[in-house]
């Protein structure tokens, strides 16, 4: 393995001490380096037998630098809950000053819905991260920040932008947008979370979550893969803005 460094980020506003060994994580941390005076939030170290656990139960083709960026990024979204800051596990689309995190399960298609934004509208919208960005919550507003977590895209920007919607992407024929219930909402975030925590950071989850639903807006979008289905998009959620 590479020579373990520390390395002091700024993660959603929070003070993050960083100790990787691979190369992939230290590029992607570089960024988000801090060099300020303000005392560490959050510290995380990945054991070698940790690692070596989650790359014994990784899918096939995982490497050892993918698997500890995954390990950190698990490590510091549980880490993070206490300070109202919370994992939704989506692509994160900036337009227009602010950001729409499009959320779905693995392999439903939430990076290929927001590349389809890229081919639709071009430089008027970016990626912020593809895969694991963060909420922060405030008393009157979410703001939405980039991680040097990725999923293995590498797009990880050191950025933030006030939360305008969270977007849950679902396959259909057919493109249509609509409001969930609250209780569907809940049920979503919940499996786009980092929800395998102890009952005291599972009551300040829920917090979260309650907190969440009264600074941004939530929609189902039911899509396909053709382009068409980002102005549909675009119409509902964008122009219900």
């Amino acid at each position: 393995m590479e020579a373990v460094i520390a390395m002091k980020c700024l993660i959603a506003d929070l003070v993050t001490e960083l100790h990787p060994r691979f190369e992939n994580t230290k590029t992607l941390a570089a960024p988000f380096l801090y060099d300020g005076d303000r005392p560490v939030d959050i510290q995380l170290k990945v054991s070698d037998a940790y690692l070596k656990d989650l790359m014994r139960r990784a899918a096939e083709g995982t490497t050892e630098p993918l698997m500890e960026n995954f390990a950190f990024s698990s490590a510091f979204n549980r880490a993070a809950i206490p300070f109202g800051t919370m994992l939704i596990h989506s692509s994160a689309l900036i337009y227009n000053g602010g950001a729409y995190l499009f959320s779905a399960d693995s392999g439903v298609g939430k990076s290929t819905h927001t590349k389809l934004w890229l081919r639709a509208f071009g430089d008027r919208v970016h990626i912020m991260n593809d895969d694991k960005p963060v909420v922060r919550l405030y008393d009157d507003r979410a703001v939405a920040f980039g991680t040097p977590f990725d999923g293995g895209s590498g797009i990880a920007l050191n950025e933030s932008y006030p939360l305008k919607a969270v977007v849950f992407v679902e396959r259909a024929e057919e493109n249509a947008v609509r409001v969930p219930q609250n209780k569907e909402i809940i049920q979503k975030l919940y499996f786009q979370t980092a929800h395998f925590v102890g009952a005291a950071a599972a009551e300040k989850m829920l917090d979260n979550f309650d907190r969440l639903l009264r600074l941004t807006r939530f929609y189902v979008l039911s899509c396909n893969m053709d382009v068409s289905a980002a102005y549909t998009a675009f119409e509902a959620i964008v122009g219900d803005s």
